[in-house]
């Protein structure tokens, strides 16, 4: 801020601390916006690119990203994902396991509980 006379009308002048002109400013009358981010932000979750943190913060919630799991964010890695890959063998054992239960009437409680 820097000091500057100000004439009163009456034949005074007072001395005054007076604001120095922004010239990036409009002389609407209007607030001047700021953007959260200086440029888009892209969510290591989801992958997309987003301009706010609010919506940011909501992909890295259980609820917000496609793995439906919780992530922290720690920085600018670029996040590793690695595709699950179902194992034949065990899952030939479980069905056969629940078939095993089903036939000799040892089923859980839950499925009971429906009958």
């Amino acid at each position: 801020m820097t000091m500057s006379w100000i004439d009163l009308g009456n034949g005074r002048k007072v001395l005054r601390r007076v604001r120095e002109q922004n010239e990036g400013r409009s002389h609407l009358a209007c607030p001047m916006l700021v953007r959260s981010f200086s440029e888009p932000v892209q969510s290591m979750a989801t992958g997309k690119w987003y301009d706010t943190p609010r919506d940011l913060e909501n992909t890295y919630k259980a609820s917000g990203n496609p793995q439906g799991e919780e992530y922290v964010a720690l920085g600018n890695d670029s996040m590793k994902t690695v595709e699950y890959v179902p194992d034949a063998a065990e899952r030939r054992a479980d069905i056969k396991q629940a078939v095993h239960d089903v036939m000799s009437g040892n089923v859980s409680p839950e499925i009971a509980a429906i009958q």
